[in-house]
């Protein structure tokens, strides 16, 4: 299960008073609990990735055993749950890793009726992205790491809007690179729709891709599907040449059983004949009429013939047995092929909800990019400038915004604004009452 601290601050605050640690030294300690609490106290949300691993002590065994199925990384979905093998969607958004490795362990426990309780882990792969927008170089998506601050993140961002860019041209080189991401990211999803149709056609083994909802007006559609048709084939076929490869090697194995089957029928005879002659023999034997060396013979010759009939029987159950064994592994294939598509099908689903939130972030970009307006850019001469941060975060119900400074902490999903109000000073002594001259002028560059 996650990590959970077993320290309590008081304790060690106590413990501090007695050993005399230097106070800079009980600053850090401190500042490291603070963190792996805050860590584990973090709320899962969409778009978060988190690592599972499951094992279950077996008593009987005195074994732990790995389940396996389970072990990978998993994408919080739109809908707040993870998708598992076996098990299904199991709830996360709003839950520590603690919260669902507890989740999962009872539910696996209750699906499979485990008579022990199974032990899962979970921990935090990637946390979901944060938002950059406003007066920065490079807005957009960026990944989240612990303890990043307002002003940490806007230097992943680039910086600050650089006031030298600033005009007609730099509006226009935004516009266009938003419009560059909003393709790539509309390209991404058409494909990840078209994928996740096939991967539904194979795993209800239909002949045909059922095109998107979505594409049904899109004059590319047809290409994709006739791709993701060809890879269809592709990987049927693979799996009919190995399901004919071992039909071949069962229907050997099943001749071999046949001619074995022949052979010890005609073994059967020998020995019958062999019996009758030792009889004979013996019976003249007893009165005179042979040797004992032609009976020795024919007993020779009786115990070569048996132990070779035994050698038949013993071929023919090994040959049995790997009759048996082509028949699991060609169910094996099978059952590896659905594995594999419906793994296929989770990422899938993770990366078009990530190609969907690109997607609304580029839409946002563009719109802020058309709405700037090159006239309002002010000269640089005498500027004065004014810097303000506010972090938009969606709460249980709805996003609220709240100011910030450089240190404010970002959370994971956050939406960190960056606004730039520049004045001009040699133009601010001016009355106020001329149009042309009295007037502040007062640019503003902010997320929409």
């Amino acid at each position: 299960m996650a990590y959970r601290p077993l320290v309590h601050l008081k304790s060690l605050s106590h413990a501090f008073h007695r050993s005399g640690l230097s106070k800079s030294l009980w600053i850090i300690l401190v500042s490291l609990m603070t963190q792996t609490a805050a860590a584990a106290d973090y709320r899962l949300g969409p778009q978060d990735r988190v690592r599972v691993k499951v094992a279950e002590w077996r008593t009987d065994k005195t074994e732990y055993f790995d389940w396996a199925i389970f072990s990978g990384e998993y994408a919080v979905d739109a809908s707040g749950t993870i998708a598992l093998p076996l098990i299904g969607n199991v709830p996360a958004e709003g839950r520590t890793t603690n919260d669902l490795a507890a989740a999962i362990e009872d539910t696996l426990q209750k699906r499979a009726g485990l008579s022990s309780h199974p032990e899962a882990a979970v921990e935090i792969a990637q946390y979901r992205p944060i938002y950059v927008v406003g007066a920065v170089e490079r807005a957009g998506e960026y990944p989240y790491r612990p303890s990043l601050t307002v002003l940490q993140a806007v230097s992943i961002a680039g910086g600050l809007y650089r006031q030298a860019d600033q005009g007609p041209n730099r509006i226009e080189r935004d516009r266009l690179n938003a419009l560059g991401a909003y393709e790539n990211a509309r390209l991404d999803v058409r494909r990840l729709l078209v994928r996740r149709e096939r991967l539904l056609a194979e795993l209800t083994e239909s002949e045909q891709i059922i095109v998107p909802e979505e594409l049904r007006e899109d004059a590319d559609t047809k290409r994709l599907i006739a791709d993701e048709f060809a890879v269809m084939k592709a990987r049927k076929d693979a799996l009919n040449s190995q399901l004919a490869a071992n039909a071949e090697l069962k229907d050997l194995f099943s001749k071999e059983v046949e001619s074995l089957n022949q052979k010890m029928v005609v073994q059967d005879r020998q020995i019958s004949i062999a019996r009758r002659e030792r009889q004979t023999v013996g019976a003249l034997v007893e009165k005179g009429l042979a040797v004992s060396a032609r009976e020795f013979t024919l007993e020779r010759t009786l115990a070569d013939l048996e132990s070779k009939l035994l050698d038949y029987a013993t071929a023919m159950l090994r040959a049995r047995q790997e009759i048996s064994k082509a028949d699991r592994d060609a169910t094996d294939l099978q059952a590896d092929r659905k594995a594999k598509i419906v793994a296929e099908k989770q990422e899938t689903e993770a990366s078009l909800d990530q190609a969907r939130a690109r997607l609304a972030t580029a839409q946002n970009l563009i719109k802020e990019a058309t709405l700037a307006s090159p006239q309002a850019v002010v000269p640089q001469l005498d500027a004065i400038t004014q810097t303000t941060y506010s972090i938009v975060r969606n709460g249980n119900t709805s996003a609220a915004q709240s100011a910030a400074d450089e240190y404010t902490a970002v959370e994971p999903g956050d939406v960190v604004r960056v606004e730039m109000t520049i004045k001009n000073s040699s133009l601010s002594e001016q009355p106020k009452s001329s149009a042309d001259n009295g007037a502040l002028i007062t640019q503003r560059l902010s997320g929409n």
